[in-house]
């Protein structure tokens, strides 16, 4: 009789115990995540390298020759503040190698005077890359053989979003708003 009251007693205790167990192990894996990625947003190593160069012309020539490039290039201009020297401005392309990807460039343009004849302009640039999917919906013969199509369904799912950080798309910019410059000298 004592074996079957100490069963009793002992098998809500072991069900108990269970889950503390599973809480305690779910609180310490809980607490020893790593930190989010966004976190180390402004540290050293996330800096973007060569998105920024002065550039030696005043404010109102740097200003029209960054809106020529920007042109020339195929961006749409979303906006162009004058006052406070701000461009926002994008861009869509289709891949060359796959026509189910297309990839849009958005980047912020930011000119600061650094002188009578030096303004420093400085670009951020964000990527995505979006893959676009055309499937068929088919009407079936005994619900078994695909017949004919009886619509069309389109899909956009995002790839990839990152920030560019090619220095070529950089250096490719700022030497065609040089070049704008000269030519305008």
């Amino acid at each position: 009789m004592e074996s079957v009251a100490t069963r009793k007693y002992m098998l809500p205790l072991l069900h108990g115990t269970r889950w503390i167990s599973l809480l305690f192990v779910l609180i310490v894996l809980g607490c020893s995540s790593e930190p989010p990625h966004y976190e180390g947003a402004f540290s050293a190593s996330q800096q973007v390298k060569g998105n920024s160069e002065p550039i030696s012309a005043p404010m109102d020539m740097a200003w029209g020759a960054v809106l020529e490039v920007l042109s020339q290039q195929g961006f749409l201009i979303q906006q162009a503040d004058p006052k406070s020297h701000i461009i926002l401005a994008n861009r869509e392309m289709r891949s060359k190698e796959d026509k189910d990807l297309s990839h849009t460039v958005a980047a912020t343009i930011t000119l600061v005077s650094s002188g009578n004849q030096l303004t420093r302009v400085m670009v951020a640039a964000n990527q995505t890359t979006e893959l676009h999917k055309k499937s068929y919906t088919w009407w079936h013969l005994l619900w078994l053989i695909p017949v004919f199509p009886t619509g069309t369904e389109y899909t956009t799912v995002v790839v990839e979003r990152d920030t560019v950080r090619s220095p070529q798309f950089y250096s490719d910019f700022f030497g065609a708003v040089k070049k704008t410059i000269e030519e305008k000298k």
